[in-house]
């Protein structure tokens, strides 16, 4: 078996072991008196939407059934839940909203960001997406958004903090933007990417697999 064909198997193993997985961004939301803040969200398949209850009695039930925190219930309590396909997610509070968009209500708007077209996307909050394709051979591409005028670094680190690359390193108005990785000349490996926008830093980590 020739070198890269172990390393590739002993990158997946340590995986496995390791737990090591790639999540994309958790969204919060806030569940206070009779609102959810924000009411309404777009995020990305794949992304994990956090309900945290601050005041009051209350519950998640979606329109269509696909996903609710249970009964009622008094704060403190949080919920979470994946969306793993494209589409508008309408939600509710039991005692307080109903399908529809009634009273207490929700909607998560979950987009592809490799289908829809970059003039769609509406850049409302700083964010660090995962990049696309990972793991990768040899370049995939890193999204992100700033929703105002930014002096923006994403750069690339080894494992262990080495600084590997520099993508962007510029003012940048408000919008969603999409940089290119390419790592001909480095080995299979995990990598960190940072954004770094005025106060704002966020990190994820990729995996080149050869």
């Amino acid at each position: 078996m020739k070198a890269n064909g172990i390393l590739k198997i002993c990158i997946v193993f340590f995986l496995i072991l390791t737990g090591i997985s790639f999540p994309q961004t958790t969204h919060d939301i806030t569940v206070s008196n009779f609102t959810f803040s924000p009411s309404s969200l777009t995020i990305q398949t794949g992304d994990v939407v956090r309900w945290t209850n601050v005041f009051g009695e209350h519950n998640i039930l979606a329109d269509d059934g696909s996903f609710t925190s249970g009964i009622p219930a008094p704060a403190p309590w949080e919920f979470t839940h994946v969306f793993t396909s494209e589409g508008t997610n309408p939600y509710y509070c039991e005692p307080h909203g109903g399908p529809g968009g009634t009273g207490m209500s929700g909607t998560i708007i979950v987009i592809d960001p490799v289908s829809v077209p970059e003039d769609e996307l509406i850049a409302d909050e700083f964010e660090l997406m995962q990049n696309y394709p990972n793991p990768f051979n040899p370049s995939t591409k890193i999204k992100f958004s700033i929703p105002n005028q930014s002096f923006v670094n994403v750069k690339v680190y080894d494992i262990i903090g080495n600084e590997i690359a520099v993508l962007v390193n510029e003012e940048k108005p408000e919008g969603i933007y999409e940089v290119e990785f390419n790592a001909d000349n480095l080995s299979s490996g995990m990598y960190i990417y940072q954004l770094s926008a005025g106060s704002f830093i966020q990190t994820k980590k990729m995996l080149l697999l050869r």
